[in-house]
């Protein structure tokens, strides 16, 4: 069994393809957790940030990967608000009697604001963070893989 595994949220691919670069890099199984709130549009777009301001959890599907063994959990999310988007934030208060044992880690995909406020916010909610890291979805693939290389050399690869 491998003992990392990468679990994202997405709602528009950002997040998605990190965590399928990054599951790569590492040779770590990768699992989404579906999101069941409709997020598409611009009423999606305020929805989710508005719902992710308020620090709510929302309805998810729940790829329930086996945590039992597991030594690193890479968390992939798009950044909404500088805070814990809502369907992570249902995951996490679901295994967080699980995750005591892991490191656990953080990427967000960003469009342009500071993640700062996203690091602080996962850590007084849940639990320290192992490496946080932030790429921007809108520059060149050469950047976000050199970024990637750095995010998963702070996880020790």
């Amino acid at each position: 069994m491998a003992d990392r595994i990468v679990v994202y949220v997405t709602r528009n691919g950002h997040s998605r393809a990190l965590a399928m670069d990054l599951g790569q890099r590492l040779g770590a199984s990768v699992y989404e957790i579906g999101d069941k709130v409709n997020r598409k549009g611009l009423i999606g777009w305020i929805r989710s940030g508005y719902q992710a301001s308020r620090g709510l959890a929302t309805p998810i599907s729940d790829p329930t990967p086996v945590l039992q063994g597991i030594r690193d959990l890479i968390l992939v999310q798009p950044l909404w608000v500088g805070a814990v988007c809502p369907p992570l934030r249902s995951w996490l208060r679901a295994h967080l009697g699980e995750l005591s044992t892991m490191r656990v880690s953080l990427l967000a995909s960003k469009g342009g604001s500071s993640g700062k406020p996203l690091k602080a916010k996962f850590e007084a909610e849940f639990l320290p963070l192992a490496a946080f890291a932030t790429i921007k979805e809108n520059q060149g693939r050469a950047e976000k893989d050199r970024q990637l290389a750095v995010f998963a050399t702070s996880l020790g690869e």
